[in-house]
Formats: structure tokens, sequence, C-alpha cells
């Protein structure tokens, strides 16, 4: 990026430099973040007995009756951990900086919806841990999906935790009079109690109401800050005099290399394999679904949702703020701010400095907190209730889950409470350099199990020896190349293309040189899962198992309708707010041209007959719900 010498040159009379501040808000604005507090809380706790009702199972996937829009609305409201990331990410790259998300997310969402969600569901499991005993068999298999579930709830789940704790904290921190440490305690504590008593379904419920308060504080707040910074032509006029390129609608540009976006769009078609993706909470919504549509519904709603109408508000404000601060990192990499900018120590403080950047009416300083309260809550109740499924469906001894439901119940809250603490702690001690865990958390943490979304389902020669090695080595290689060998501070491209790389030489090699499973094993994971692809040895030998899924040329056909339907969308979003009339036309014609196809070739087949009992399990235990289809 580069700035004019003669703004350079300009007296920097005005230029300050903000760290974390504290600032008041009024008796209103505390009336309104209690009110929320409350009813986020009333929200969850109403829903306790129901989600207790039916032992463990029933409390993590909501008894299987989610419908298809509470799964889009509260995948999205999940993704959704803070305000303040958009902000500081459209800050720190420009307008292109959502395609370091974007290229990614527009062709793992549709492949999501329309190959792995219905497959999810059909499998009748509670947890992404229980497929390793279905898909493998003998000892190594029950090894690995304890350590698997191991890794989920104490690596993955603790670590997002942190993550979007310690954002949430230094977000709030220029608006809130109160120490990080107290911000957790009190908005973490809220959470986790309507979360240790709803299950799933308080947390559905809260996020649906929650991600409707996230966006309309949002929407409010994007509109004011227009109006007070001289409308929407005048703050393009002053982000184009001093950062020009930052108003580029995709990559690459001088933050964003080639080979960065060519890794992100590689590693988007695995990402069905990631426990912050298409695995994790948002397969525990498939698994949730009344139905395989359901499911498949439920994630497309998501794509729309996620991809454009819950950044809208949150792109807009990144503009405004890049018309009015600086950030040291730019300083190092373009120049001293010029005159009249305000120089921000940490990125992350953006959105609240913008919030102390307008004048707002009594109670809209509460509002603004509260939605970046919703964006956190919906976020955590999800990852630790995800997180301590795994206690009880898969760590705790199935002899002891048997003998009563109530004690299941108990562990998983429990658990609850201690994964929090053990996130706290690490979101204090280390969570620090926000964009650094930005690309580390959303791309090089879970890049090496990626391959594994490919090689469980398609390939029918993969073994659990390859699964333990993805499962063992994934999360200490990336901390080692991330973090260690210093890969955070170089090209993004090259830290996740290694990890990439040696995932997909490692799995293939330790399958390779490991026996296959046995053929009773695969058939009976084929028999429940259905899956396409390289299965040819085992559908021979399997019979009565077409239920009318579509074929894997179907499935192609209509990944890549998903795909230009969401690369419309997105295009059509970021010329919007530039005002390139013609390529948001174009952009929106593709994506209700391709997407109404899409949803004509899903939909509009013939219902499949719903089938009354599953295929027994792997180790003969009959599975009690009916399958939907």
């Amino acid at each position: 990026m580069r700035i004019s010498p003669d703004i350079i040159g300009q007296t920097t009379v005005g230029q300050t430099t903000v760290g974390q501040v504290t600032g008041g808000i009024g008796k209103v604005d505390v009336v309104v973040i209690v009110g929320f507090c409350a009813l986020s809380l009333l929200a969850g706790l109403l829903l306790s007995r129901r989600s207790a009702r039916h032992g463990a199972e029933g409390f993590f996937t909501g008894n299987r009756s989610l419908p298809w829009w509470a799964i889009g609305v509260s995948n999205t409201a999940t993704y959704q951990s803070g305000n303040g990331a958009f902000v500081m990410l459209v800050l720190s790259f420009g307008l292109a900086g959502n395609w370091l998300w974007w290229a990614s997310w527009i062709i793992w969402m549709p492949l999501v919806a329309l190959i792995w969600a219905p497959m999810w569901r059909r499998m009748q499991i509670v947890t992404t841990a229980e497929l390793i005993s279905l898909r493998y068999g003998g000892e190594p298999a029950r090894i690995a999906r304890k350590i698997y579930a191991a890794v989920c709830c104490c690596g993955f789940s603790v670590l997002l935790v942190g993550y979007i704790t310690g954002f949430f904290a230094k977000t709030v921190a220029p608006l809130l009079p109160i120490s990080e440490t107290q911000t957790l305690l009190i908005f973490g504590g809220i959470t986790v109690l309507y979360t240790l008593f709803g299950g799933l379904l308080g947390v559905v419920v809260t996020d649906v109401l929650q991600f409707i308060i996230l966006l309309v504080g949002s929407t409010i707040f994007l509109w004011l800050a227009m109006d007070q910074h001289g409308g929407w032509s005048a703050i393009l006029e002053r982000v184009a005099s001093v950062r020009s390129d930052a108003l580029a609608q995709t990559p690459p540009t001088p933050s964003i290399e080639t080979l960065t976006l060519l890794i992100l769009i590689v590693q988007g078609f695995f990402f069905a394999g990631s426990p912050t993706a298409g695995e994790g909470m948002t397969a525990q919504r498939f698994m949730a679904a009344k139905s395989e549509r359901h499911a498949i519904g439920g994630q497309l709603f998501n794509a729309f949702l996620a991809l454009t109408v819950r950044t809208l508000p949150l792109i807009g404000l990144g503009l405004v703020a890049m018309s009015l601060f600086w950030t040291s990192e730019l300083a190092e990499s373009v120049g001293p701010a010029p005159a009249g900018m305000t120089t921000l120590s940490d990125p992350a403080y953006a959105w609240a400095e913008l919030v102390k950047r307008c004048t707002l009416p009594a109670g809209l300083v509460g509002l603004l907190i509260a939605t970046e309260v919703a964006a956190y809550m919906s976020t955590l109740s999800a990852l630790i209730n995800w997180g301590t499924s795994f206690v009880v469906n898969d760590l705790y001894e199935a002899s002891k889950r048997g003998k009563s439901k109530r004690s299941e119940i108990w562990i998983s809250r429990i658990a609850t409470l201690l994964l929090f603490v053990a996130a706290a702690a690490i979101a204090i001690l280390f969570v620090e350099g926000m964009i650094g865990w930005f690309l580390f958390i959303n791309s090089a943490m879970v890049i090496f199990l990626l391959p594994l979304a490919w090689f469980r389902f398609f390939w029918w020669r993969f073994n659990v020896w390859g699964e333990l090695a993805a499962i063992v080595l994934g999360l200490p290689l990336s901390i080692v190349v991330w973090f260690v060998l210093g890969f955070k501070d170089r090209p993004a491209w090259q830290g996740l293309g290694l990890l990439l790389v040696m995932s997909f030489v490692v799995l293939t090699v330790v399958t390779l040189l490991t026996p296959p499973e046995r053929k009773e094993v695969l058939r009976g994971f084929y028999q429940r899962c259905r899956p396409a692809g390289l299965w040819g040895p085992v559908r021979d030998t399997t019979s009565d198992v077409a239920h009318g899924e579509p074929s894997t040329a179907k499935l192609v056909i209509d990944s890549s309708l998903g795909i230009l339907s969401c690369l419309g969308l997105v295009l059509a979003t970021n010329a919007l707010f530039v005002k390139d009339w013609t390529v948001l036309i174009a952009g929106l014609a593709g994506c209700v041209g391709f997407g109404a196809w899409l949803l004509t070739r899903v939909f509009d087949r013939p219902a499949v007959a719903e089938r009354t009992a599953c295929p027994p399990q792997t180790d003969g235990t009959p599975v009690t719900q009916k399958c939907e289809i």
C-alpha cells in the first residue's frame, strides 16, 4: 500500500495513539446490557427440562428436532464470534481482506451442504468422534475415537474458546470500565450458565435471539456512523485519498498475495474436515436436524446468511474505520499516519473506538455492546456444548453411561464449566497478536486434518492408522510450524501449503504401509453412511443399500452450481460498497440464477421413502431412533 508524499508530509496535529483505554457508559446503557443478558439466560434456562429429557443424546442433539431455518441461523450466529473481527480485518487488509475467509467459504459451504450434511444426519451419531467407531474396527478404533475426542475437547475447543474470549475482551475494553478478567467472568459466566442447563436446544434458541439483536444493532450503528462522518461518498473519498489500494474488491493486493489466495481456495475443498467449519459445531447441528433435507436446507441457508447478510453492516463499519484510523502495522509498512488520522495500538480496538467517535442516543451504546456480547455468547455457547459432548459420548465409559441419564447430564454440565475455566486461562495468558491468531485459528490450526474429510468418506482403503496419524500430529505440528518456526510472520501460503502437503504425504504413506480395515466393518459403515466415491470393492459386496442418493456426477454438478452461486453473492457484496453497479448486477444475477437451478435440482426430486430403522452399528448395537430422509 502507498500514500502520496504530500499527505505524508502534512502535519500530524490531532493525531493520537490509542491503547486499552476505558470509557464510561450511561445508566440506560447498563440497563440495556443487563436486560439482554437476562433475556439470553432466561431463553436458555426455559429449555433445561426438555433438553435433559432423553439423557446425553438428547442434550447434545436437541432430540434431533431442528428445522432448516434454525440450523441456518444458529450456525451463522456460531461463526459470528465478534463484530470487531470483521472491522479489524477490513481496516488491516482493505476491502479485499474479506477474501482471506471468503476464498475458502464459498467452496466448503455448498460442498458441505450437498455432500456431507446428509451423511452426518443419516449416520445417527452424537459426535464426530463417534464416526471413528463406525468407520474403523477393533481396539485401534476405540483408542483413536478417545484420542480424537480428547483433542477436540481439550485442544481445539479450548483454543477456540480462548481465542474468541480474548478477542471479545479486547474489543469491548475501550467501552467497558472493567478488567479483562471481570469481562470474562461476567459475560462468560452467564453464557456457561444457560449452556449448562439448556443443552443444544438452549444454545440454538439463544443463537436465534442473539443473531437478530446483532444484525439490528449493527445496521443501526452503520447508518448513524455513515451519517455522522459525511455520508458514504465522503467516506470512500477519504479512504481513496490515503489508501487507494484498500478499495480493491478482489485480491491480489499488496497485503494479500496470489499464492495466499490460491492456498485458501485449495483449502476450501477440504474444509469439510475442519473442526471450525464442516465438522465440529456445524456437523453437530446436522446430526440434530429433523431430516436429511432439513440438514441440507439449513446449510444452504447458512451459506446465504454467513457469507453476506451478517457481514453487510460490519464491512461497512470497517470502511468507515479505514477513513478514520491508522494502525501500527500500517505505520511500518506504508508510512506515518496522515494528518487527522487516529493511530490504534491494536486494530482489535477499531470497533469500540468507532463507537466512541460517534454521537449516539442514550441506550444505543448499550445496544452495541449487547451486539458484541451476542456475537461472543453465540459462539462460546456452541463451542462449550460441542466440546463437552465428547466427554459423555466418547470419553465417559459406555457401561457407566447406560446406568443413569441424570449422571450423564451432570457430568456434561461439570465438564462445560471446567472447559470454560481452562479456556479463560488461555485467553488471559496467551492470546496476543490478533492477526496472527486469526489466520492460525481459521486455517493453520486445522489444515493438517482437512484431508480426513475426503479420505474417510471417499476412499475405502483409508484405515485407522492414517486417522491416528492425522489426529496425533495435526495440532502439535500446526503450533510448531506457525509459532515455533515463525511462519505466522511469513506470507500465509508458505505455512499453510507446507502443512497441507505434509498431511497428504503422511496420511497416504501411513495408510498404504498398514493393512486395510476388515470387510465387514467397511460394509457396515457403507450401509450406514452410503458415501459416494471410491467404494467399488465394498459396494460390490453389499446389497440393498440404494435409497435414492444422488450419483457422484450429480453431486459434482450440484456442488459447482453452489460454488458459482456463492461466488456471485460475495462479488456483489463488495461491489455494493464501492458502487460498482456492473459487478453488483452480474454477481446478483449469477447468485440467483445458479442458486435457483441448484434448489430445483436438490429439492424437486421425488421424496425418498422414510425408513423406520437404520442398519446396525458395527458392534451390533441397534440404533433406536428411526432414520429420516
